[in-house]
């Protein structure tokens, strides 16, 4: 069994949330599993899975943004993306050892969960932006309108707990995680050419394209990433993504990529 929360008390949840930072001028909050503790559900059968790896998790990825019991929460780190990938590891670990199946995997309720109960204040640091509430004329409190993109667990691309698991599945599990913090600046490179992408469903395709963004000699901007994706995208059709191992996937992302190299760059 996993725990699970529905979708409107999840995002009933985060919004007392969001009011209760304001309140205390806070954004980084104590027991995450204390005011939704009496919410969580369980679904499946047999026994529960273990939730400590995710707390174990919590720790190590705070301790990565430099949230602790005296901060502000306010990002102080210009590369927040890169911090992400470093922490993306420790989500990913956590998932394997609480031994959740793969229909946990694929319920949004249980995303939003990990995301109430043990990546809240991550996810506060990471899109701070959208976990501030927002002070009208005459001091009401309004709630962000993409608040619950990165709560609800629909859009895995967006929901920081599942964008996080993801990117380490998508560079073959563990024994490649360090490659999640590899790109500098990747937050356009991980969201628009590997969780969103066909090419993000195979390894070494991914693991390919990392080390060629992640080695500042052959690193691509925006334009020349863009069109490089276009190429991989028409490449794609006439091969089968999932027959290439490291040394195929090398060679095909390295032939487009040089390509690209020769054009002009742009930002």
């Amino acid at each position: 069994m996993y725990p699970h929360l529905p979708l409107s008390i999840a995002i009933e949840a985060a919004e007392e949330r969001i009011r209760r930072m304001h309140r205390n001028g806070t954004r980084v909050l104590g027991n995450l599993v204390d005011d939704i503790k009496d919410r969580i559900g369980w679904t499946g059968s047999g026994t529960h899975i273990d939730t400590d790896p995710f707390e174990r998790a919590r720790e190590r990825i705070e301790l990565l943004a430099g949230l602790t019991s005296d901060s502000d929460g306010v990002p102080n780190i210009s590369d927040q993306d890169k911090v992400e990938g470093e922490a993306a590891a420790h989500l990913f670990e956590a998932v394997i050892k609480s031994q959740a199946e793969p229909a946990a995997l694929d319920d949004p309720g249980f995303w939003r969960y990990v995301a109430l109960a043990h990546v809240w204040n991550f996810a506060a640091w990471r899109e701070s932006k959208n976990f501030t509430a927002v002070i009208e004329d005459g001091g009401t409190i309004t709630i962000p309108r993409k608040l619950g993109l990165y709560v609800n667990g629909k859009r895995q691309s967006e929901c920081v707990p599942t964008r996080m698991f993801l990117r380490v599945r998508c560079l073959g599990g563990m024994p490649h995680a360090h490659l999640a913090g590899a790109v500098r600046e990747g937050t356009d490179f991980w969201r628009s050419h590997i969780l969103r992408v066909v090419a993000g469903e195979h390894p070494p395709l991914v693991r390919a394209m990392v080390r060629c963004q992640a080695d500042e000699a052959t690193r691509l901007s925006t334009g020349p990433l863009r069109e490089f994706a276009k190429q991989l995208n028409r490449t794609l059709v006439n091969v089968v993504p999932a027959m290439l191992d490291d040394k195929t996937a090398d060679a095909l992302v390295d032939e487009l990529w040089c390509l690209q190299l020769t054009q002009p760059q742009s930002t």
